[in-house]
């Protein structure tokens, strides 16, 4: 770091001479050292603040980022991303360029532009530090004109519901997985999506042709991975189990279970979501392609806990927001190895082909797409991925494709509560839900139907889960579909709650108690473990070991000649009934 005169010194004649039309009282005559001189008193008393009241309004907000970053050096980056335009630091005339007022504070060295270092302190004492950089949001969503229908998806009741049916989908041996890279197939997301609340994002028709590109799974291909990532499944052969961390989690709070998945996903090297753009190649070559993993997660965890709850945010102004208070994380080592299409032609090394868009906003798709939704954290609004950006123009090799990522159509997200809550911005989980002018008529017949305003999707969805949809405007309550919801671990009482406020009288006798049964009867079994059931030989074999001391406490009797022993427990019941002298025939 140099001082004004060291800085000056390494300049040539002609260079210091061509301050001459910014400093017009100062005579740029002479030798270098008196030229040096002649700049520098310019700077003493009351000139450095008359020079800074000369600057226009950009030029002293681009001295002023300077002045209080790390080293008094200017980021171009930050600053276009911050406030949407760059200063000038020269102007072009017919002969040469010509440096305009910015340049007798932002001096180049080592490549940057940087305030000298005595100059800093004395500028402080009237420049002020620039505010940190404002995240724009929406409270309402707004319109978004385009060919393309958007999708509103409200994702923290889908996840509550999500969790626990692919954990019993777990635990009865359906997830399967590939043995060597531990991704789920297209038979395990297709079954998943069809248990899955909602679905999954896009539900595409089927190929015309072998090269058509696919959008393809999203929810559905993240369960598996959060649930292994997590240690709430295991591999077994080519298909998940439940580890013990996932038997505890049928049990759960979903909410804790869902804030322990994501912070064991900011850490898990199980996948690289950038894998997921296949349309990029080269990301397995040999050598250091691509950058850590977990630096790039901690960035977007950072810039989620800047994000207001319920408010909505186009992704590109989060992306903005993020390069602005450098949130900045790296994609990859070396663009070169990155091509599309062609390696040679496509490489992603050429200007303009690895730039914020390309890479780090395709990562920030797929992480907020295909994890944080999936775990309920954002909500989400998207729309068809084909044509859904404008950044691909000017990449080689994408005339043939619809879109450069599965994720290209997402367009809005805002943070939930329990999305805070995962972040560890809300000390315990309270569900947001805004305030409704909808008014029901909920008859003893247990019929429910709108009698003024328009349910929302949430409510719509909400009344769903317990209740079976007879018209647009009329549902009614079912005893088979509440039990279910009870048992995916919904909450009756919410449904309860939202009845009472959405009707001006009393709730009918018959629909509280329909509500009452439901919330006695539907809980009223719960997994405690998995367990196997043995047979025994003879009725008075399965009494002896029932009754012994070593193993009475390990099973339990399931008729006269079985037993049930929990899967935690079998190695102890094993060594137990060796104790005992008899022996298991697997």
């Amino acid at each position: 770091m140099l001082t004004l005169h060291q800085t000056l010194a390494n300049f040539t004649i002609d260079q210091l001479k061509r301050f001459s039309h910014l400093l017009p009282d100062a005579t740029l005559v002479g030798r270098k050292d008196e030229l040096v001189a002649a700049v520098m008193h310019q700077y003493q008393g009351l000139g450095l603040s008359n020079l800074w009241r000369r600057l226009d309004e950009l030029e002293q907000t681009a001295v002023a980022e300077a002045l209080y970053s790390v080293g008094g050096y200017f980021d171009g980056h930050k600053f276009l991303a911050k406030y949407g335009k760059s200063p000038a630091f020269s102007v072009k005339t017919d002969r040469h360029d010509r440096p305009t007022l910015l340049a007798l504070f932002l001096f180049n060295e080592e490549g940057g532009s940087c305030v000298p270092l005595d100059l800093r302190e004395p500028l402080k004492a009237f420049v002020s530090a620039p505010k940190p950089a404002r995240l724009k949001t929406e409270e309402v969503l707004p319109d978004v004109s385009d060919a393309s229908p958007i999708v509103v998806r409200v994702m923290e009741n889908e996840a509550l519901s999500d969790l626990p049916r692919v954990l019993r989908l777990v635990e009865q041996g359906k997830v399967k997985v590939s043995d060597k890279s531990r991704l789920p197939g297209a038979a395990t997301t297709q079954l998943l999506a069809s248990h899955l609340s909602n679905g999954d994002f896009y539900a595409e028709p089927p190929k015309k042709n072998a090269w058509d590109q696919e959008i393809g799974a999203i929810k559905a291909f993240a369960w598996p991975m959060l649930l292994q990532a997590g240690g709430l499944a295991q591999q077994d052969g080519t298909k998940l189990a439940l580890s013990r961390s996932g038997l505890k989690a049928l049990s759960a709070q979903p909410a804790e279970v869902l804030r322990g998945l994501w912070n064991k996903w900011l850490k898990n090297t199980l996948l690289d979501e950038f894998n997921r753009v296949d349309v990029i190649k080269g990301q397995k070559s040999k050598g250091r392609v691509m950058a850590a993993i977990a630096p790039r997660r901690a960035a977007i965890d950072q810039a989620l806990r800047h994000c207001p709850v319920g408010a909505w945010i186009k992704v590109d102004e989060i992306g903005r927001f993020m390069r602005a208070e450098e949130i900045d994380f790296s994609v990859c080592h070396d663009p070169w190895r990155l091509y599309i299409s062609d390696a040679h032609y496509g490489a992603l090394g050429y200007q303009g082909f690895h730039d914020w868009e390309i890479l780090q906003l395709r990562y920030l798709l797929a992480v907020l797409f295909e994890y944080a939704a999936p775990l309920g954290m954002i909500d989400i609004a998207f729309i068809n991925p084909e044509g859904a950006r404008k950044d691909l123009h000017g990449l080689w090799g994408i005339d043939e494709l619809r879109f450069l990522s599965r994720y290209d159509g997402l367009v809005y997200f805002r943070l939930t509560e329990l999305g805070a809550y995962c972040l560890s911005l809300r000390d315990n989980y309270t569900p947001c839900r805004p305030p409704s002018s909808l008014k029901l008529s909920i008859l003893p017949s247990l019929h429910i139907k709108v009698a003024d305003g328009q349910p929302s999707m949430e409510e719509s969805l909400l009344l769903e889960t317990w209740a079976t949809r007879e018209t647009e405007a009329a549902w009614r309550l079912d005893r088979t579909r509440a039990t279910a919801a009870v048992e995916q671990g919904h909450d009756i009482t919410v449904l309860h709650n939202f009845l009472i406020a959405s009707e001006d009288q009393p709730l009918p006798d018959s629909v509280e108690a329909f509500i009452k049964t439901v919330a006695q009867q539907g809980g009223a079994l719960k997994t405690v473990a998995s367990a196997l059931l043995l047979e025994c030989k003879s009725a008075e074999i399965a009494q002896q070991i029932a009754e012994h001391k070593e193993t009475a406490k390990l099973c339990l009797p399931a008729g006269p000649r079985h037993l049930a022993v929990r899967t935690d427990q079998v190695e102890k019941f094993r060594a137990a009934l060796h104790i005992l002298g008899f022996g298991w025939k697997i």
